[in-house]
């Protein structure tokens, strides 16, 4: 998993709207809640690499800062905004 631990110390912090929740007892996966806190989406994620990790969240409409503490404009505070629709 050493492709998933780069993601996590390099680039997790420049997308907005995403947390990491460490539980060692399980299959590392990233997770998608609706308002309600009910998981809508997972994907299995221990075997991406970093770069398939970005590609990933920035498919699914993750607002990416160029740089670590910068602020994100208002217009995406609210983002992902690219959900399955079948499933919400």
């Amino acid at each position: 998993m050493p492709e998933l631990y780069q993601f996590l110390l390099n680039r997790l912090a420049l997308y907005h709207n995403l947390q990491y929740d460490l539980q060692d007892d399980k299959e590392p996966e990233l997770l998608f809640y609706n308002l309600k806190d009910e998981v809508v989406k997972s994907y299995l994620v221990r075997d991406m690499t970093a770069d398939q990790l970005s590609a990933l969240l920035e498919s699914l409409g993750f607002y990416k800062k160029s740089a670590k503490g910068e602020e994100v404009p208002k217009e995406f505070q609210h983002f992902p905004l690219k959900a399955p629709r079948d499933e919400l």
